[in-house]
Formats: structure tokens, C-alpha cells, sequence
């Protein structure tokens, strides 16, 4: 194993593996019962972490086919929710709150924009109740607000140095990621490159199986939802988190 979790590159064979254990771990732990009286956020923190570890599956999926391109679009999805599960998990019933009057406000804003085609998506009793709901902060103050609260808690997450120091954050994961992934998720210029065989040949070829691509990315989803399941340890005593950490850190032994 490397000295330092972290300090290269892991074989995609790896990722699969820790990625796979990751997903039963949590398996081992379901059926979830929740009862009523144990209040909403332990119902709804086991929802996302199994949510999750359909997305991670889904992810997995695209890497054996060879598909980079559409799982930086899934690894942008987990790492928004691993963004938006931790900062729940720092003050759930607070959170919760602000969470949910997010989506009223995606509904009346979804629900005012159907109008111009002749439907009305609610009642007028239900617009007027989401009639002053709020968004949530930006994904960057939400990221900034995980860090400041977890730093120390997390695997080499941690109040950031310098330079490239700060990507080992989640608000500079938002750089690296999010930013990054935008490209494939927006249909930028540059996320037909995998597509295009050679600039300079004449004529120019595009093929449907694009190279390769670095399998960095791969990396990151399985080190997301290692994070997502030490939080859930936090708030729900499972899974275990040594177990976790173990998991995460064996995808750098070598081959």
C-alpha cells in the first residue's frame, strides 16, 4: 500500500472492488426501519445514503463500459449530494427545515413556468403556501460550511494550506469537480474531444467509443461516498467507520 492514501492513482480494477464493498456494507444495514417517533431525519439520512449507492452502482456500470464521459455527469450528481447530506447532517432539524422549503421553491417556480402552457402543476391554496419559499445558499457556501464543520473528521479533509491544498476540500472539490464535470453535463466544446480521432488527419474522424479517459474520477466517487457513510455513522451509528476508512484505503494498494 502507498504511504499515503491518496498519493496515486488506483487501478480502475480497485475502484470496483472498494466501490462494490462500500455498497454491500451499506446493504448489510437494510431494511431500515423507522418508526414515527424517532422523528423525520433518520428516515430520510438512510433514504440518501441508499440513494446514493444506486448512483455509485450506476457509476460503476459506465466505468466497465468504457463510458467517462456520461459517469462525470453521475460523479457531478453524487458529489452535489454528498455536498447537500453533509451540510444536512450538521444541524438536521435546522437544515431539514431550510431543505424542504428549497423544494417548494423549485415547485412554485416549477409550477409558474407551466402556466404559459395552460396547466397549473398547483392549487391556488398550494401556491400560496410556497409563495415565500427559499433556495438554498449556493453549492460553494453549502461545500464551505462542510469543510469548516467536519475538517479533522474526514478522510485527509481538512481546514485547506495553500495551493493545491485546497482541493482536498469539498469546496475545492467543487472546483475540481463540479466545474470540471459541468463540461460533459452542458454539452461544452470541449466534451466532444473524446469523440474527435485526430484534429490534424483529413479527413477528420469521430467515432461513437471515445478514448479512454483518465480514471481519476472513478477515484473520487468512491472517495464521496466514503465520506457520505462516515457522516452517516455520525448521525445513525452505521456503518462502521473504521470499516469505511479501510475500505477507502485499500483501493491505493497495489495490484
Amino acid at each position: 500500500m502507498s504511504e499515503k492514501p491518496g498519493s496515486q492513482q488506483p487501478p480502475d480494477g480497485n475502484v470496483e472492488v472498494a466501490a462494490r464493498e462500500l455498497i454491500r456494507l451499506v446493504e448489510s444495514h437494510l431494511p431500515q426501519r423507522c418508526y414515527p417517533s424517532e422523528g423525520r431525519w433518520r428516515m430520510i439520512c438512510a433514504a440518501i445514503v441508499v440513494r446514493m449507492a444506486d448512483t455509485l452502482e450506476s457509476i460503476l456500470a459506465l466505468m466497465k463500459a468504457g463510458l467517462a464521459v456520461d459517469g462525470l455527469t453521475l460523479i457531478r450528481a453524487l458529489y452535489e449530494a454528498t455536498v447537500k447530506f453533509m451540510w444536512l447532517a450538521i444541524d438536521p432539524e435546522a437544515n431539514l427545515s431550510a431543505w424542504l422549503k428549497d423544494a417548494d421553491a423549485a415547485a412554485r417556480k416549477h409550477h409558474d413556468e407551466t402556466l404559459d402552457y395552460g396547466m397549473e402543476l398547483l392549487t391556488p391554496e398550494q401556491r400560496a403556501a410556497v409563495q415565500n419559499a427559499k433556495s438554498l445558499p449556493p453549492l460553494t457556501e453549502l461545500a464551505a460550511a462542510v469543510d469548516k464543520h467536519w475538517e479533522g473528521a474526514m478522510l485527509g479533509f481538512h481546514e485547506p494550506e495553500t495551493g493545491e491544498q485546497k482541493l482536498l476540500t469539498m469546496r475545492g472539490l467543487y472546483t475540481m469537480i463540479y466545474r470540471t464535470t459541468s463540461l460533459t453535463t452542458h454539452l461544452q466544446p470541449d466534451s466532444l474531444e473524446p469523440y474527435i480521432v485526430d484534429h490534424t488527419a483529413t479527413p477528420r474522424v469521430v467515432q461513437r467509443s471515445p478514448r479512454g479517459e483518465p480514471s481519476l474520477f472513478w477515484t473520487v466517487a468512491v472517495s464521496l461516498y466514503s465520506h457520505a457513510l462516515i457522516v452517516c455513522n455520525d448521525q445513525l451509528n452505521w456503518p462502521n467507520r473504521d470499516r469505511v476508512r479501510a475500505i477507502n484505503d485499500a483501493m491505493y494498494a497495489e495490484s
